[in-house]
């Protein structure tokens, strides 16, 4: 018995070490993301760390096209605790909401700006559609839109979700361009493509651009395919915890309801001898939320920040990194960035470009300090 608990316990080990190593190995691509292709392609790509012969020789000009420039060029996500635990537990949440047509939950993925939430949103939708493709090559598993810069109507919603999936017609000339846009009701379109292609996965960034009261009417939309067609939204941005959960009170009643049910709730004696109620305990308004903070220093720790940082330093390719260049630093760097991964990806990404560019070939504290993050 002992040793079969042991070999489960190491196979799901190993399953959730290949979910986070093959997380680790998407780029963090550009806007294109947004069109069914780019998200694809984001989807399909590896980064991987380049051969060091297959660079330029120590001591030789280096030009725009290195491969180390490019892989360097790259936000790398290394070993973080929090964000790994996150992405395991949104990975379980979508297993379980995968083969169900009613009860299906959606998420929430808030924290404050630069601590990796988008990263983790693309994570979510890249592992998710890995899988169904793994199995079937015909559908179109995850959609990925930003919320609309005008989120007020519900047309622009959908005209975000047509525009992924390549149904938006875009002008063609200047003067289309030009004129006004005209957004038609896309609804049954994107409805159907929905459904024949089987999409099961809703990623909506850029939630800390609505007020929801603009996401009251999108609401029940979303309500809507996830009873109808099984699609679980995950809702992500700063604050998205708020927002979304002020706009599902707004849009059910549920302020109301909930005192409702107090009305009808049982009343029980308690051991003073006086009549309570027995109210309930859950909020429907609020969604299980995954919070991303920066990432904290202990004294003496060696899993948190150590851990992110020595993930970093394994993924350099320089040839000459001296040994524990950026670990030795790790107070530093914390100083510098605060712990928000957006900050410590960009100093150390900027400072390993210009080790390769300027022949240096290794990251020193000189060279970190030279480096302007703004933070």
């Amino acid at each position: 018995m002992a040793t079969s608990a042991a070999a489960r316990t190491a196979a799901r080990a190993e399953r959730e070490q290949q979910i986070l190593d093959h997380a680790r190995a998407a780029p963090m691509a550009p806007r294109w993301i947004f069109t069914l292709q780019g998200w694809n392609t984001y989807v399909r790509e590896m980064i991987k760390r380049p051969e060091l012969a297959d660079s330029a020789p120590l001591g030789t000009p280096v030009t725009s096209d290195d491969p180390r420039l490019r892989y360097h060029g790259h936000l790398l996500l290394v070993p973080n605790p929090p964000f790994d635990a996150a992405l395991l537990k949104t990975h379980r949440l979508l297993l379980a909401n995968r083969n169900r047509r009613e009860g299906l939950m959606d998420r929430v993925i808030d924290g404050p700006p630069g601590t990796g939430k988008t990263f983790l949103l693309r994570a979510i939708g890249r592992e998710f559609q890995t899988k169904i493709e793994e199995v079937h090559d015909d559908r179109i598993p995850v959609v990925h839109i930003m919320a609309p810069q005008d989120a007020d109507n519900i047309v622009n919603w959908v005209w975000a979700i047509a525009e992924f999936l390549g149904l938006a017609p875009a002008p063609l000339t200047e003067e289309e361009i030009r004129q006004p846009r005209r957004t038609p009701d896309l609804s049954q379109s994107v409805w159907h493509v929905l459904e024949q292609r089987w999409t099961q996965l809703l990623l909506v960034d850029g939630m800390q651009r609505v007020h929801p009261d603009q996401l009251v009417p999108v609401l029940h939309h979303f309500d809507f395919l996830r009873e109808q067609l099984g699609i679980t939204t995950v809702f992500c941005g700063t604050g998205a915890r708020e927002i979304v959960r002020a706009a599902r009170v707004k849009a059910d009643g549920l302020s109301e309801a909930h005192e409702g049910l107090s009305q009808r709730a049982p009343v029980i004696t308690g051991k003073d001898g006086k009549q309570h109620r027995v109210l309930p305990q859950a909020d429907p308004s609020r969604l299980p939320v995954t919070w991303l903070d920066p990432i904290p220093l202990y004294d003496g720790d060696q899993e948190t920040w150590p851990s992110v940082v020595r993930g970093f330093e394994e993924a350099l390719c320089l040839h000459q990194l001296s040994p524990h260049a950026l670990v030795g630093e790790a107070k530093y760097l914390h100083r510098r960035t605060g712990g928000y991964l957006r900050l410590l990806s960009q100093l150390i990404c900027q400072a390993a470009i210009t080790a390769i560019e300027e022949g240096i070939e290794d990251i020193t504290k000189e060279l970190l300090e030279d480096i302007d993050i703004g933070g």
